[in-house]
Parts: structure tokens; sequence; C-alpha cells
């Protein structure tokens, strides 16, 4: 029996093919022959390695024009994934995907690979495994698909896993056809659980429905106790960094997905946005459809609504409309974290830009009766013009800043002179202007930021 874990390749994935390197005994590293090795194959041998895995490499797309092998074997070789006919312990498998050629080859790999590892578990012995994936289905409640790693899972079996426990009611195998049991390797998804358990936690069959309540009660309160303990901290860290850094912007979400495994990648996605002035905040995240209870809260902490693959029921959405908050669907990981990225960009102060304008060099100092001290000038670059920021400069040394007050052309007032034009400058609330003085004019510009 093969039993083949896929997940998804997207970087917001990384935890995901994680738990999928550690829940493995062969790691496939498939990597297309026109693309070469991308930052997730690079990944995926440093979490193959970290499990202590074995790795066969795929090389897809060999159908394709322009592909190389060749390229694909020196680029994992300078990761020390070194192949076997270059002398090193690696089986590199040609295959295409389209055509199905080399396929076959590649399950003997596996094979091989399998008895040389000796690869055995014990079947008489209570079942336990992982939890590869979690959802809440709406007619048939909880759903956890399980990989047994050892003993034999039956139907009526009490199963714990991770911080939920229950009566395996139903089981479904890949095809979703019912079955009565499920020995090592079989991956099934059973009903029963009284909630979604996290992707990766380990499930065990145990000997009473008491003693697994037991043992959940315990991992619950043992889960509050740290998380208070962490929000206590954060609290501490949150206020030291607001009295040193300012107040931060913060963009609440409310997060709802159809699985476990994409609430946790795209809460280790949305937390990694932002920076030391704008942050994502996930006020709450969860499996299902969204209902009036997650509308309510976003309600009171003036959050988002984000939905990946499921939808707001009827009293969720009339409530939502009625008190105005944002309920916004997904079924492309890549779109919701640009949308949630463009929104944090919108938040940022835009930075201020100067740009000068105009220069004029002070060439004679003179009192006038109205005006008061009045610098002679030569605009020298640009346009000076009156009501302007300026900044005064001698020996390249700023001296002074302030507001060019008046602006004349010989006695008429003027809103603007240019280069190489004599002028009469008058500098609000400053006195001590000398020739050879240069007049700095500028403008602040508004530019908008980005993450």
């Amino acid at each position: 029996m093969i039993t083949f874990l896929d997940p998804p390749g997207h970087a917001a994935f990384t935890a995901m093919r994680a738990r999928g390197a550690k829940s493995t005994d062969i790691v496939i590293l498939v990597v297309a022959a026109d693309d070469g090795v991308m930052p997730q194959t690079e990944e995926a041998v440093q979490h193959a390695r970290a499990a202590g895995v074995p790795i066969v490499v795929a090389i897809n797309k060999m159908d394709k024009e322009g592909a190389d092998p060749d390229r694909v074997k020196n680029e994992l070789a300078a990761k020390d994934v070194i192949p076997e006919d270059w002398g090193g312990d690696t089986q590199f498998v040609p295959v295409s995907a389209h055509s199905g050629e080399g396929i076959d080859t590649l399950l003997e790999s596996l094979l091989l690979q399998s008895e040389l590892l000796e690869l055995k578990a014990p079947a008489d012995v209570p079942a336990n495994g992982l939890v590869i994936e979690s959802r809440l289905d709406r007619g048939r409640g909880p759903v956890a698909s399980l990989l047994v790693q050892q003993g034999t899972l039956k139907q009526g079996d009490i199963v714990l896993a991770g911080l939920q426990y229950g009566r395996v009611r139903a089981m479904l195998d890949e095809n979703g056809q019912p079955v009565k049991v499920a020995g090592p390797s079989i991956p099934v998804e059973i009903l029963g659980l009284d909630g979604t358990p996290d992707a990766g936690d380990p499930f065990v069959a145990v000997e009473s429905e008491k003693r697994a309540r037991e043992i959940a009660d315990f991992r619950q309160e043992k889960q509050r106790s740290s998380k208070l303990a962490r929000q206590q901290a954060a609290k501490l860290d949150s206020m030291f960094e607001t009295m040193t850094a300012g107040e931060v912007k913060t963009l609440n979400i409310v997060v709802k997905t159809d699985v476990r495994g994409s609430l946790e990648a795209l809460q280790s996605s949305l937390s990694d946005l932002g920076n030391d002035e704008v942050k994502v905040n996930v006020v709450a995240g969860g499996v299902g459809g969204i209902t009036e209870t997650d509308v309510s809260l976003a309600m009171t902490s003036n959050a988002v609504i984000f939905g990946f693959n499921t939808r707001a029921d009827a009293k969720a959405r009339d409530l939502a409309e009625n008190e105005g908050v944002e309920v916004r669907y997904y079924n492309v990981i890549y779109d919701l974290i640009d949308d949630v990225k463009a929104a944090l960009t919108g938040m940022l102060s835009p930075e201020l830009r100067e740009e000068i304008v105009g220069i004029a060099e002070v060439r004679d100092v003179f009192r006038s009766p109205k005006f008061g001290l009045i610098a002679g000038c030569m605009v020298t670059e640009g346009t000076v013009s009156r009501s302007k920021p300026i900044r005064v400069l001698r020996d390249s040394i700023v001296i002074y800043e302030g507001e060019l007050e008046s602006l004349r052309r010989f006695k008429d007032d003027a809103s603007e002179v240019r280069n190489g034009t004599e002028c009469g400058i008058g500098v609000k609330n400053y006195t001590d202007v000398k020739v050879g003085d240069l007049i700095e004019v500028f403008d602040v510009n508004e530019v908008a930021r980005s993450l």
C-alpha cells in the first residue's frame, strides 16, 4: 500500500509541507524540468532533512520543449541532493504527469526505497496516527481526515485527536466509500468527533469515552492557561511598544475557512504582513460557514470578515448587510493575501518628500518701511513662489526654515519669479539675512507608500 500526501505548493502552506514531511516515510520532491529549483523546492528539502526522511526526486514535465533534467540535477546537487548516477544516494526519476511517462518507474523506486527502509507497522495494537485535515460539514458535523500509522482503526472505536474526542460513527475511504476498518498506511475520513482537531494533531484509539473526555479536558485547560499567559505577555509587550514607537494602526480580521490547514496557512501568512506602523490582527478564526456569531464579533471589534472557500448563511448575510459589516469571499489564497496587503498599504501614512522648486541668491539687503527687511535676490534655479516654505542656507548650512512672506518684482507684488530674474524677498519672522545667503524654496509632497 502506497499512500500519497500532496501538500499545496504556495508559500503560505509552509507548515502544511513541514507536517507532510514528518508524517511520511519517503518524500517525493517534484521539480519541473523547465523551471528548475524554486524557493519551495529548497524549503521541501529542508523539511525532509529535518524529519530525517529520504528523498526521491521526480523531474516532471519531461514532455515539454525546453525540459532540462541536467539543470535540475545541478541545482539540487548544489543543495547537497546528489543523484545516484553522480555518486550520491538520491534517486532521480524523469516523469511526465501529462503523458504518464516514467510513473511506473517512480512507483518502483518507492517500493525499492521502502524495502531498504524495512517499512513495517503492527496491525494488532490500538490505532494511532496523524490528523491530516479537518473541516465542519453542514450536514455531517466535524469531519477529520486521518492517516493510520499503526494498529487498526474500526468503526465504533473511541478516538482522541488533539483536543477533540468521540466515537467513530462512520469511516470513508479516499473514494468516499464506507469502510469498517483501516490498517497501517490507510487514509480515512471519520465522523463522530465533538469538534475539528488541528491538522498535524496525533490521534489514538482509547479504551473508553470517559478516559478520552478526561484527557481532552486536561489538554483544553492546559491550552487555555497557555493562551492566557501568552495574551498577558503580549499585552505587556504591546504596551512597551506603544510607549516607545507610538500607536500602530491595526486591521482587524475574522477568518473562516473550509478546512483547518487553510486556516492555519492564512493565519500564519496574515500575521507576517505589516510593519512597525500597520499590522493585521486576526480577531478570530474558525472552520465552517460564516454565522451570526462571526458577524456580531466583527461588529464589536470593527473587523472585516474573510471567507476562504466558505460562505455566510442567510441570517449572517442579513445581519452583515444591516450593520454594515464587510464580508469578502475568496477561493484563491493569493487574492486574499494581496487584498489584505492593499488594505494595509492604504492605512500607511503617506511619505512626505521635499522637492526644491527654486533657489535665489541674496545680492543685497535693505529695509522697507512697509515690509521690514527685504533681501534683494537673483533667482538662479527654478521658480520662486510666494507663501511656500523656504530655508536659508549660509555656507551650505541651514540657518533658518520658515515661510516666504512677500515677493516683489521692482515695486509690484509678484506671485512667482522665474530663473534669471531679480526680485525682492521678505522672510516671515527672520531678520538675519546676509549677502551671499541662498534662499531655497521647496514643496512638500505626499507620496503613497507600499509594504
